[in-house]
């Protein structure tokens, strides 16, 4: 008998896993339930034991990459001995680093289906995974570097200049290996939201 390609009591990572890597390669429409379980190496209908269609299964990836995501901005604004400018350069890179590094799953994260109508459990992974950024945010007004707007809507601003820097490196316009563009941008928006005498 074949060797399952997960350990036991950890198939719904282990379809994750597969169902990422289908995502990859084949895009939203190359996901089934159906090869998920033959590309795990288990029965047809054991997938449906974690998730109940295609439609759960693509919250979960979404759910899952919110939360790595999260993890890679928590180590970014990290308290230690930088300033809240080296901070936000940090988080800038992280960012575009997980978006280049996962293209496919950034897209889908991104997709109108996860921001209108979402579940309370990817309502609360969007939250937390943003939640360190917002902190910074926080923390350059209080040092009186940004102005005294929404932290959110601040935030918002951020991610979307940084995930627009991230679509250009995928579609080959930007060095996927230079940071230089992602700095200017940061140092840019900086100079836009300081506040003003």
């Amino acid at each position: 008998m074949a060797e399952r390609p997960y350990h036991h009591g950890d198939l719904r990572a282990a379809l994750l896993t597969e169902a990422e890597k289908t995502l990859q390669v084949s895009g939203v429409d190359g996901l089934s339930l159906r090869e998920l379980a033959r590309a795990a190496g288990v029965s047809h209908g054991a997938p449906r034991r974690h998730f109940a269609d295609k439609a759960a299964l693509l919250e979960a990836l979404v759910v899952d990459g919110l939360h790595r995501l999260g993890s890679a901005l928590a180590k970014a604004t990290h308290p230690d001995d930088r300033d809240f400018v080296a901070m936000l350069h940090d988080v800038a890179v992280a960012y575009v680093r997980f978006a280049t590094d996962n293209p496919a799953l950034v897209e889908l994260m991104s997709t109108t289906r996860y921001l209108a109508n979402a579940s309370d459990e990817l309502n609360h992974a969007r939250e937390t995974s943003f939640a360190s950024v917002i902190e910074l945010v926080t923390v350059g007004q209080s040092a009186g570097q940004l102005v005294e707007d929404d932290p959110a809507q601040i935030g918002t601003l951020l991610f979307a200049m940084l995930h627009g820097i991230a679509t250009l490196t995928n579609n080959g316009m930007i060095d996927p290996l230079a940071d230089e563009p992602i700095h200017r941008a940061v140092d840019t928006l900086l100079n836009g939201l300081a506040p003003r005498a």
